[in-house]
């Protein structure tokens, strides 16, 4: 019905693995395997088939054209169309490294610059300028300019808050406040 179970308790019953006298030797011969073909070294310019990235700093920049030192060499580069211009501009110009893709024929193209100075809007830090002909801040419901002591509020409801110890308005020419009241005090 079911599987026989022998148990062996005593040392002169036969040992699971040990071998019987009355059994034939084998002679089993070692199996060799032929070593698999192996693929040749690539040469050097199979190794940089690949695209690669690698960093470099801005060497020349004249519109579209930048040269780029990276190493000891220096290459042209092309400015991959997501980089803003004024991002080169500034890596340039304070000597921030910039990352570079060499492609499978040997063109760099720059993919970005890396930021190693704080961001304003992002970054506390110490001071900020903020240049451009035009600077647009939008709030929906509220904007505000604040100091530790005085602060300018624009809000949505068409008022408009200052507030400090000292308040100066000056002009060159005429100086007009214009409102239905006019409240001193």
């Amino acid at each position: 019905m079911g599987a026989q179970r022998r148990r062996i308790d005593s040392p002169d019953e036969e040992q699971l693995g040990a071998p019987r006298p009355d059994a034939p030797k084998l002679h089993v011969a070692p199996i060799v395997l032929p070593a698999p073909p192996r693929a040749p070294f690539p040469s050097p310019a199979a190794a940089t088939s690949a695209p690669s990235l690698c960093t470099g700093r801005i060497h020349a920049l004249d519109g579209d054209a930048v040269q780029l030192v990276i190493g000891t060499q220096i290459v042209d580069a092309a400015v991959d169309p997501s980089v803003h211009p004024a991002v080169l501009r500034g890596a340039s110009e304070r000597g921030e490294r910039v990352l570079a893709e060499r492609d499978e024929r040997g063109a760099w193209l720059i993919l970005g610059a890396l930021r190693t100075q704080p961001t304003p809007g992002i970054d506390a830090a110490d001071a900020y300028t903020i240049e451009a002909d035009k600077i647009t801040i939008r709030g929906r419901s509220e904007v505000s300019i604040v100091t530790e002591a005085a602060g300018l509020v624009v809000r949505a409801l068409g008022e408009v808050e200052t507030y400090a110890d000292k308040i100066i308005s000056r002009a060159e020419g005429v100086h007009k406040i214009v409102g239905r009241i006019l409240r001193l005090n």
